[in-house]
């Protein structure tokens, strides 16, 4: 698949996920809107293609629906708010890209592949600084406080995985850390504010944080193994890159506990050589399709998928607490998306 393939989400999953947004779709259009205000700049025009290339939009939606259940649910500043965790969310996949030296995001050439690293680099930086602006304006601690430490954790997290490349003797509790700084601290921020915004209490939006910060570990989790098992052309982005970069996921993990020491050492052989040769891509693609194909085999992505499913049912928990203003089928359609989504 090319870089100029235009295709970006599963048919099914995007009308899945647009009836599932249903209640704030209107909000949605109008975040879309405020985006595009904040990158007039000619300097920032370069960017609007990621912004306008069908991303899923959860994570401002996120913040509209938090809003939604609280008793201020048309505050303008949920709006402003939303904007800004996008732009964040997309200087994110900016830097990621770098790091990861991917060419695809949301089926269109990468930033940095179509305009070069430099370029990237300050873009991200460049969209950070714009949502911490927008933030700043609403005049409101609690939300800057938020984002300021979602930032911080999101950063750490990248660290983290960076630091734990290669190593096959990574832990499942290790593995948690990183992905609970790296996506579920954005989500369960996203939560945070707009419970906030929302007027919730603040227990609910204790409740309704916890609950995000969940769903971006089950949304990180099914990514991981649909790196592994999904269609280029529903993902939108290259298949099977969490071993080529030497980042063991969660099936990686669960399938390096089913092999014998023997087994192990011989499947992962290639990034024990990248390990030693600083510079060198972890795995041929036909090593890559052995990987994949041993974690379908050895049941690694079935535990895998298994354990989202119990974190999820886990996190809807938390809302037994949280006044829903008629959300509850929308949070219950949205949790079973994201263990079941194919893109």
């Amino acid at each position: 698949m090319t870089a100029t393939m235009t295709r970006v989400v599963a048919p099914r999953d995007a009308e899945r996920l647009d009836r599932v947004l249903a209640p704030v779709r209107q909000e949605l259009e109008s975040v879309t809107d405020r985006l595009l205000s904040q990158l007039t700049d000619p300097v920032a025009r370069t960017v609007v293609y990621l912004i306008t290339a069908g991303g899923k939009r959860l994570r401002p939606a996120m913040v509209l629906l938090a809003g939604a259940a609280g008793t201020s649910p048309n505050d303008p500043a949920l709006i402003d708010t939303a904007a800004a965790v996008e732009l964040i969310h997309t200087a994110t996949l900016i830097h990621d890209d770098i790091i990861d030296q991917s060419p695809l995001r949301r089926s269109h050439p990468a930033f940095h592949h179509q305009w070069g690293t430099e370029r990237a680099v300050l873009m991200g930086d460049y969209l950070y600084a714009t949502a911490f602006t927008m933030l700043a304006r609403l005049d409101q601690p609690a939300v800057m406080q938020i984002m300021a430490d979602v930032c911080r954790q999101l950063c750490r997290g990248e660290l983290r995985e960076v630091e734990a490349r290669f190593r096959l003797d990574l832990t499942e509790p290790e593995y948690f850390a990183i992905i609970e700084d790296k996506t579920g601290s954005l989500i369960g921020g996203c939560c945070r504010c707009g419970a906030h915004l929302g007027g919730c209490a603040s227990d609910a939006v204790e409740r309704l944080g916890r609950f995000g910060a969940a769903f971006g570990l089950v949304f990180q989790i099914i990514d991981d193994c649909l790196d592994l098992t999904g269609d280029q052309a529903e993902v939108g982005k290259p298949l099977l890159a969490d071993a080529d970069k030497g980042v063991l996921s969660l099936p990686l993990i669960y399938l390096t506990q089913a092999l014998s020491a023997r087994e192990r050492a011989k499947l992962f052989a290639p990034l024990a050589r990248a390990q030693k040769t600083p510079g060198l891509r972890g795995m041929d693609q036909a090593s890559l399709r052995r990987v994949a194909k041993a974690a379908q085999e050895s049941g690694a992505i079935d535990r895998a998928t298994d354990r989202a499913r119990v974190l999820m049912h886990e996190a809807n928990g938390l809302l037994a607490g949280v006044p829903m203003n008629g959300l509850t089928e929308t949070y219950q359609q949205l949790a079973d998306y994201a263990v079941t989504r194919r893109s």
